[in-house]
């Protein structure tokens, strides 16, 4: 556990740069794959080249952004420890969420067809989106305790554009708004994913174990 406390924020900046690296790497063996129009979650469906390195890369992505939690909690329970707790709690609602989820629950490519599958894939998935979201807010909350009021505003700031790109992608899922076409949503996937990441990019960078 202690290993865990002192390279957890390390550990969790590889996560981050594996989420933005593997796809294109996927990429390249799977003819025709278009990073702005198609999911990240379509490495991983029925017929997809890239299907079983696909599954596996989640589950080990989602494993390691487990094991990034203790860091978290020890660098704010003793700023708040309820606080902390929910931090971990959001977090660890979106590996399950998310990559977990992603990794054992396809979503179906067939618009005309709703299975049990494809429903769980979409809800959890989008409900480990919202987790992260919310953990976002923690940290502001932490920081704010914490009085580094720069921050906190750099983190607001993430927040709402993090919003915003969410609205967009999860638009074709939301009632009324799904009539409106909104294209690219490849592109907006990516895009609130990368702000999703962002404050935990950070925290992590800030508390990086200085070198004695």
């Amino acid at each position: 556990m202690k290993m865990l406390h002192k390279y957890g924020f390390f550990i969790m900046i590889l996560v981050i740069i594996s989420e933005f690296t593997f796809p294109w790497i996927f990429a390249i063996f799977y003819p025709g794959y278009n990073h702005i129009t198609m999911l990240i979650s379509d490495f991983g469906e029925d017929g997809s080249p890239t299907r079983i390195g696909f599954k596996i890369w989640q589950l080990i992505d989602g494993s390691l952004l487990l094991l990034t939690i203790p860091s978290f909690y020890t660098r704010f329970k003793n700023t708040s420890t309820s606080l902390a707790t929910w931090l971990s709690i959001m977090m660890t609602g979106f590996a399950l969420g998310d990559c977990f989820v992603t990794a054992l629950f396809d979503r179906s490519t067939n618009l005309s067809k709703i299975d049990i599958e494809s429903i769980v894939h979409d809800y959890l998935s989008g409900i480990g989106f919202i987790a992260l979201l919310i953990a976002t807010f923690i940290l502001m909350k932490l920081y704010g305790l914490e009085k580094n009021y720069l921050f906190v505003q750099k983190l607001r700031i993430i927040f709402i554009i993090t919003i915003c790109f969410m609205l967009l992608f999860a638009a074709p899922k939301i009632p009324l708004v799904n009539k409106i076409p909104i294209p690219y949503r490849g592109l907006w996937q990516r895009t609130n994913l990368l702000f999703l990441y962002l404050p935990f990019f950070l925290v992590a960078l800030k508390n990086l174990p200085k070198k004695k």
